[in-house]
């Protein structure tokens, strides 16, 4: 599909927008920022690949905004295309399925085929394109020479209408002899039928065959002496997985309150993972040097210490109880301990699953350079609401974060810690409703201050994923993984 979609971008002088907007996607879990235009790359691997359908449809929607008259219902068309089929990919990679979710899954099949004409004069031969070429150049030469004998005033205008007829007839003759037909394209229509049959369809992916071919073939070749290799690989992996189940056998008897030698529990105390914290938690990390108080804040962040103090109030107002609000009185607040910094993980439950959780890390620099390159201040989405607001977006808002804080309050003989989050929250278009062009909910920057607002950590529930429009506007990407794909629509 990206050569016809490379084609499409090509015709309507849209390449270098896509490009452009490629470069500057940002960082997500999961997702490998691209270093290189789209057209700079030459060879493809896997994991690009599949940054492609994370972002796709929202990378094509920025580089098509903004259509002139003759070009809104083509650009129209090509987006639900591509939407349609990206919705069906990811579906279809759903681990339990129902009737609803295939019937959606069919719906979107369905819109697919409707709408892929769009690029079919971008389905075509070598032999084809030069066939159109040259009957291109045959109507050309006589009515160049016809031109010749107009006068100049006229001369412009008959060139315009004969141009548009010389490119309508190659078209009509690769639409006439371009198809669809292919193996890809009609097995589509065999996914609703598969899983009926046999179950959901990533159980068949071929990717965990390739993760283990590391492991299990790589990894002992390294380890042979490259002579009798295939024979020491095969006796490596079984040492390895005959070690790997006494150990879980013996833990079980360990658990079970067996009488076991002392030096067997030893070194299954030795050997056992040092333990994790519980993954419902949000921690924050990487403390910052050389702040401890909210006149080293407003050097490091760019915040006075009496809009700090006036939010602070404001948090502990709406969002404490009596007994845990801050102090009102700004002296007092100053001389409270802080700390700035630079991460936050924040666990996210791993969709279709239960007890299993992802971390999610939110990256926030402030002015500071992130790997030395540019300051990065992660996008996040904020709990601010009942599901029956913002529209598609269900109660949750996207805010920048600006800072991590944790305040240390010994007021009133107390001592509580605050763990908070300074962030800049982005107002709704349209407020919430997906767009009837892209099917994308955009965001936007409004005013031409910095609004700062202090929630706690506990409202921030993930990394949000937002793809620049413009300068103070973004789509936010709902196809980045099947969580967002199914909670945003």
């Amino acid at each position: 599909m990206m050569d016809w979609i490379q084609g499409f971008l090509k015709k309507h002088a849209r390449q270098q927008a896509f490009d452009d907007a490629w470069k500057a996607l940002p960082p997500y879990p999961g997702f490998f920022v691209p270093k290189k235009a789209y057209r700079e790359v030459t060879e493809w691997q896997g994991k690009e690949m599949r940054n492609l359908g994370r972002c796709l449809l929202e990378v094509l929607a920025v580089a098509l905004r903004q259509p002139d008259s003759t070009h809104v219902q083509p650009f129209r068309r090509a987006l639900t295309c591509v939407m349609s089929l990206l919705d069906f990919t990811m579906m279809a990679q759903y681990r339990s399925q129902t009737p609803e979710t295939i019937s959606y899954m069919e719906e979107y099949a369905t819109q697919f085929h409707e709408t892929k004409d769009i690029f079919l004069e971008f389905r075509i031969s070598r032999r084809r394109q030069e066939k159109a070429d040259e009957l291109r150049k045959e109507l050309g030469r006589p009515r160049a020479q016809m031109r010749e004998r107009v006068p100049s005033s006229q001369r412009r205008r008959i060139r315009d209408d004969d141009r548009e007829e010389e490119n309508d007839q190659p078209i009509e003759l690769i639409h006439s002899e371009s198809n669809f037909n292919f193996v890809k394209m009609h097995l589509i229509s065999h996914f609703r039928d598969h899983i009926y049959m046999f179950g959901n369809i990533p159980m068949y992916s071929t990717e965990y065959g390739e993760l283990a071919h590391k492991e299990q073939i790589k990894d002992g070749w390294r380890r042979s002496n490259k002579i009798d290799a295939a024979r020491q690989i095969l006796s490596s992996h079984g040492r390895q997985h005959a070690i790997r189940m006494t150990i879980l056998n013996l833990e079980f008897l360990h658990s079970a309150g067996a009488d076991l030698p002392t030096e067997v529990v030893e070194h299954l105390e030795k050997t056992r993972p040092a333990p994790t914290p519980p993954a419902h938690r949000r921690i924050l990390n990487g403390r910052r040097d050389n702040i401890h108080d909210d006149v080293d804040f407003d050097r490091a962040c760019d915040i006075s210490p009496e809009t700090i103090c006036r939010k602070l109030i404001r948090y502990s107002r709406l969002s404490l109880p009596p007994e845990r609000r801050l102090p009102e009185n700004p002296a007092i607040l100053r001389a409270l301990l802080l700390e700035v910094l630079k991460q936050l993980e924040i666990p996210v439950l791993a969709f279709q699953e239960s007890g299993i959780h992802n971390i999610n890390r939110a990256r926030c620099t402030g002015a500071r350079l992130f790997r030395n390159q540019t300051s990065r201040n992660d996008c996040v989405w904020i709990q601010a609401a009942g599901d029956n607001m913002y529209g598609a977006l269900r109660g949750r808002l996207p805010a920048r974060l600006i800072a991590l804080l944790k305040i240390l309050s010994g007021y009133m003989q107390q001592d509580t810690v605050y763990h908070l989050a300074g962030v800049q929250f982005m107002s709704l278009v349209d407020p919430g409703r997906p767009s009837d062009v892209h099917g994308l909910v955009t965001v936007e920057l409004r005013g031409v201050t910095r609004e700062l607002t202090i929630v706690d950590i506990g409202a921030i529930i993930g990394l949000a994923h937002l793809i620049q429009e413009t300068e103070r506007r973004w789509l936010v990407n709902s196809r980045n993984d099947l969580r967002t794909f199914n909670e945003i629509y």
